[in-house]
Formats: C-alpha cells, structure tokens, sequence
C-alpha cells in the first residue's frame, strides 16, 4: 500500500488543514468529515445538498492525501457510505476511488452495507477498476453483499453451440465476472472459460463462480442441449 494511503497523524492533518487552506480558503469537509463526532450518512447526504458543501467534498476527494484521510477514518467513511450521494462522487473521482479500493477500512464498510457496493458497481470505470485490483476483488468476493450486488446486474447468456461463442458485448479482450453457471440437464455440460474449459458442470441449478475472466466465452455439449452462465462487465 503506497504512503499517499496511510492515515495521516496529528501533525500530518494539521498541515493538511494548513495546506487546504492555503489553497482553498477553508477546509470545511475536512472538519466536517473528521470531526470528533462525525457525522451519520444521513446528517452527510443532508449537508452535501449545499453547493459550497458539495464543492469542498469533491476537492477533498480529488487530492490523494485528503481522500486517504477520508478513507482511514472509520467515522468519515462509514458517513460517505451511508451516503449515496458522497459515495457516488467519490466513485466517480480517479483518486478518490483509488484510495477507497486500496484502504481496507473503505472497502469492508462498503461491502458491510446491502446498498453500497450497487452504487459502486453502477460505475463501469469502478468495476474495471476492482477487477485490476487484487486486493479490493479478493475483499468483493468474499462478502455476501459484493457477490449480491454482482448478481443484481449479471446478464444471463444461454447457448446450445459446441464450439465456444461469445455472449453480446464481449469479446476476447474484455474484463468480465463469471457470476453464475449451469447447464439443462439430458448429458448436457456446461463449459466457460477464456476460450478453454476452465469452468465445468452439468448441474441443472446455477452454480456460483465469482470469478474473472479475460475473454469469457462458453459453450454447451453439442446442439441438442444448451447451457448458461450470467456474468458482469467489468469495464465501462
């Protein structure tokens, strides 16, 4: 984890008040945030309908060591997860998504909410973003919530070719999540893989897979029986 994500000290957020200062006149967010009593996602969601609110969050988020400082503090970040609109921007801000998927305290409070990690997945610069990060993937696959999330948005994909095709929208240089697999039963199997049979099983029920896939492409049997998969772009 590179310093720029490390949670700044005292003296480190003092100059960091310092600094915004400086250069914006005020370092309103950043006490707000990191108040000794921060504040709940509903009180953040409420304050973030001001514009000059809404202004000093998105400069916060847009320097690393400020985003760090959101993404660190356990108060601060469980207040921009329960709010959608806070989260949302710093979704969409290159450093502030950078530095919420590279925190470990940003993405478990993600990935214990039921809502969050949809507002994260709407993004499909996010979602290439987790799928590139090992780290933020491992923590995604693992959680009940994140594995919902995916499902929430999978697309389903039925073939009954033998040969391997590619379902719309993907091809043999797209990120995507192999979610769920199954196949229609009569000696059908179901085979998916970046163009190899990585993935088998002739279970008539979808089985879960969570996995990515350079590539993805699935085939069935033979022409007599077809076989399925829902899986997730991961790229926008």
């Amino acid at each position: 984890m590179s310093e720029a994500l490390i949670a700044p000290t005292y003296g480190e957020a003092f100059e960091l008040r310092r600094q915004f200062r400086l250069l914006y006149g005020n370092t309103l967010a950043l006490d707000y945030l990191l108040a000794a009593a921060a504040p709940t996602g509903a009180q953040l969601e409420a304050w973030l309908a001001t514009d000059a609110n809404l202004v000093a969050y998105q400069r916060l988020i847009a320097t690393a060591v400020g985003a760090s400082a959101v993404c660190m503090n356990a108060g601060a970040v469980a207040a921009v997860v329960g709010s959608a609109t806070a989260l949302a921007y710093l979704r969409d801000s290159d450093t502030g998504r950078a530095a919420m998927l590279n925190s470990k305290p940003a993405m478990v409070a993600v990935l214990a909410s039921a809502t969050a990690p949809g507002i994260v997945l709407a993004s499909g610069t996010a979602r290439a973003a987790i799928y590139d990060n090992e780290t933020a993937w491992s923590l995604w696959a693992a959680s009940a919530n994140g594995r919902s999330a995916l499902l929430a948005i999978a697309v389903e994909h039925s073939t009954n070719v033998a040969g391997f095709v590619y379902p719309a929208g993907l091809s043999g240089t797209t990120r995507a999540v192999l979610v769920q697999q199954k196949a229609t039963g009569g000696g059908s199997v179901s085979f998916a893989g970046a163009l190899a049979d990585t993935y088998t099983t002739n279970s008539t029920v979808y089985i879960d897979r969570y996995a990515r896939v350079t590539g993805l492409a699935h085939r069935a049997t033979s022409t007599a029986v077809s076989a399925q998969i829902r899986f997730v772009l991961m790229q926008g």
